[in-house]
């Protein structure tokens, strides 16, 4: 016999004897009773085994599917980073490429950006449901639509906190669903217009390695600022600066200058029409210029002065001033105000306080005129 076998009896053998001296020692000497003692042993065993059993099968499967969930739980996170941080090279290259061919023909080196994208997208619809998994396609296209109209725009420093506001949008919208997906965690994304205006607030905007260009910043002076009243309602007839600009940067000295533009804003009792002019020398200047040399208008000019004493007389001018607070001398460029001119995201707020600032004297100017009756 085997060492097994030998051990297999030896326990049966032990099992009799415990069960005999049990009896023994609890004095049950009904031998009848035995056999019915006996089995009744052996049916509680057999109920405790199969009860132990079922226990234990049980806690298996639950472990087997704790451990399931929780390798599947990983997984996702893996697939879900994987793809936020390929999403991130994309907007970090600024566009998405379809197809690019290494310098050999079994380059390791084809990039092709969709291919990526669209098997990222399939990981994620194999571990999402088909709603989320819709939604985060729908904001991936919002974002690639968004950058190739970010790349298409003429003055993308203009553009760029609606671009980034955008792009921010969609992408906390893909993070808040991949968030409720892994944790069950609803999250309200940011609304767009709170984040463009964070990144106005922090002076966002690309600060190129071109050199500043004073034709372009005093060009865009003289067509921002005719647009700004204009649409104030003032008759201006657009004029076209540019070679004005040019020779006025020309020379080093006996520069191009008293170039300007004139509307009318007011036409006396006597038929008199007064322009509006705005004229540069080195700074800009504004005012109620004289229809010819010399003319002579004490009530006009009297107007003038009721509306603000720094208005100046001259023989060409009815009254004349510089600007109150945002001075650009043109020629030296050494002005403050020029660094808000720079910044494209705040020169067009700059010209409409430029241009706000006229509209007051204007309009207080008309009130005095018909109030004088002119």
């Amino acid at each position: 016999m085997k060492k097994k076998d030998y051990l297999f009896y030896a326990v049966i053998i032990a099992f009799i004897m415990l069960f005999l001296a049990s009896a023994v020692i609890f004095k049950e000497y009904n031998v009848g009773a035995l056999p019915v003692q006996f089995y009744g042993a052996l049916i509680g065993v057999f109920i405790t085994a199969i009860v132990t059993a079922f226990l234990l099968r049980g806690q298996t499967e639950g472990d087997e599917k704790r451990e399931k969930s929780v390798k599947v739980f990983e997984k996702k996170q893996e697939i879900y980073h994987d793809f936020l941080r390929n999403l991130k090279e994309i907007i970090k290259a600024g566009d998405i490429t379809i197809y690019s061919q290494g310098k050999g023909k079994d380059s390791d080196d084809n990039v092709d950006d969709l291919k990526d994208l669209l098997f990222e997208l399939g990981y994620i619809q194999m571990h999402t449901t088909e709603e989320n998994a819709n939604n985060v396609f729908e904001r991936v296209s919002k974002i690639i639509q968004q950058m190739n109209d970010f790349n298409s725009a003429k003055d993308k420093e203009k553009s760029l906190s609606k671009f980034y506001a955008s792009i921010s949008e969609e992408l906390f919208g893909i993070i808040s669903i991949l968030k409720n997906d892994l944790y069950g965690i609803e999250t309200n994304t940011i609304p767009k217009y709170k984040i463009e205006g964070l990144f106005r607030e922090c002076d966002l905007f690309i600060d190129t390695d071109e050199e500043f260009s004073k034709y372009d910043l005093q060009n865009y002076f003289w067509d921002e600022l005719q647009k700004q009243l204009k649409e104030k309602g003032y008759g201006i007839v657009p004029k076209d600066f540019r070679e004005d600009v040019s020779e006025y940067y020309a020379r080093a000295k006996n520069r191009h200058r008293y170039y300007e533009i004139a509307f009318p804003v007011y036409t006396t009792q006597s038929g008199e029409t007064v322009h509006f002019t705005i004229g540069v020398e080195n700074d800009y200047y504004y005012g109620f210029k004289k229809p010819e040399y010399k003319k002579e208008n004490p009530e006009l000019i009297q107007a003038i002065r009721q509306v603000s004493s720094s208005f100046k007389q001259t023989d060409w001018w009815y009254g004349f001033k510089y600007s109150d607070r945002n001075r650009l001398d043109f020629w030296s460029l050494d002005s403050q105000a020029f660094e808000r001119l720079k910044n494209p995201l705040q020169r067009e707020q700059f010209i409409a306080e430029i241009a706000e600032e006229m509209d007051i004297y204007i309009k207080k100017f008309t009130e005095t005129a018909r109030q004088n009756n002119l």
